[in-house]
């Protein structure tokens, strides 16, 4: 890049707002991005990022968000081997009021142990929404300007509407809709742990399933709507550019030729911008959600090997209550998932829609 396209590139960063975007990033985000030795508008960047960094980091995150999992999941297992010994012992007395008692304060162990930090993870899931919404309403404008200054002023038009309603309703339908039905399903989850005769473990398994699939629905109608506006906004910009520079060529004297390369440098560099800054939004977003997604894997796979050595010794309330708590953390990542979703998609459709 010369020095006369770097100063262009620096300036129309500077007029879109852009320069001030790592500023709004939250500090864990932006201790990430420096531990990526990451400097967060530059595009080489971007270009020299290795496997090597972003593998040591994802460890790191990994070794980090596994601590509070390990810990429980140990407490569980605990609980388990406990449980399979009296159940031995109520073998050889023979006697089912025994074994009731036994399975109830089992219950209420594992479920002392799992409950608190589960909803720990909740908050950390919802403090991450908060963090991702409030983000993009900083950075939707500012793309949106750089794809207006770089003659894509329908793309501009259609992406910001389109996002932001988008991540305002789906915000509403997680803070109104998932996190109440997800608690409910939760205690009736462990409520079916220990009740003979109810299989409320299963109404909670279905309110799980409705969750998953009103996401999924959601996710699938804003691709649909989002890849419709874009196919349409793309055709319309790159005609109306195709018109400015023929304009330019053509009806001005003398000097048209150079005003119509000089409009192709400003478009290249806008592009570069539009390329770099939707990167950097990729990236931001993708770190913001990454700590809470990789703990709520940990919690899964946890949750679901406390489970299999319950099974393993027959303690069926046990294994429910740890079933129960594993659909709820899927949960959670659906929401994660479909967060990072709508900036991932909406972002890279924008960016390549109109192949320049």
């Amino acid at each position: 890049m010369t020095a006369e396209t770097w100063e262009m590139y620096t300036q129309q960063m500077q007029s879109s707002g852009a320069a001030d975007l790592p500023q709004k990033l939250p500090r864990n985000v932006q201790a990430l991005l420096e531990s990526l030795d990451l400097d967060a508008l530059d595009p080489s960047s971007y270009t020299e990022l290795g496997f090597g960094q972003m593998a040591q980091m994802l460890s790191d995150l990994m070794y980090a968000q596994s601590a509070g999992p390990k810990q429980t999941v140990g407490m569980l297992m605990g609980v388990v081997l406990l449980c399979a010994l009296f159940s031995g012992l109520d073998g050889a007395v023979g006697s089912v009021s025994l074994r009731r008692t036994y399975q109830g304060v089992a219950v209420l162990a594992a479920g002392g142990a799992v409950l608190v930090p589960l909803f720990a993870l909740f908050s950390r899931v919802w403090e991450a929404v908060q963090q991702v919404t409030v983000f993009l309403c900083a950075y939707v404008p500012v793309y949106g300007a750089i794809l207006l200054t770089g003659g894509r002023g329908a793309s501009a038009l259609s992406y910001q509407t389109t996002l932001l309603a988008a991540v305002q309703l789906l915000l509403w339908l997680v803070r109104g809709v998932v996190f109440p039905f997800l608690l409910v399903s939760l205690a009736l989850g462990c409520t079916g742990s220990v009740s003979e005769g109810f299989c409320l473990d299963r109404l909670s398994g279905t309110f799980h399933k409705a969750i998953l699939w009103m996401l999924g629905l959601f996710s699938t109608l804003f691709s649909g709507l989002l890849s419709l506006q874009q196919m349409v906004a793309a055709a319309g910009d790159s005609l109306g550019s195709r018109v400015v520079k023929f304009s330019l060529a053509s009806f001005v004297p003398v000097v048209g030729g150079v005003l119509s390369e000089a409009y192709n440098t400003v478009i290249g560099c806008g592009g570069l911008l539009r390329s770099t800054v939707g990167a950097f939004g990729l990236l931001s977003v993708a770190l913001m959600v990454l700590p809470p997604l990789l703990s709520c894997v940990c919690w899964s796979v946890g949750l679901h090997l406390a489970g299999g050595a319950a099974a393993l010794f027959g303690l069926t309330p046990l294994d429910t209550l740890c079933r129960t708590a594993a659909g709820a953390v899927k949960v959670l990542i659906a929401v994660l998932a479909v967060f990072a979703l709508l900036m991932i998609l909406s972002t890279s459709v924008v960016a390549f829609a109109s192949g320049r």
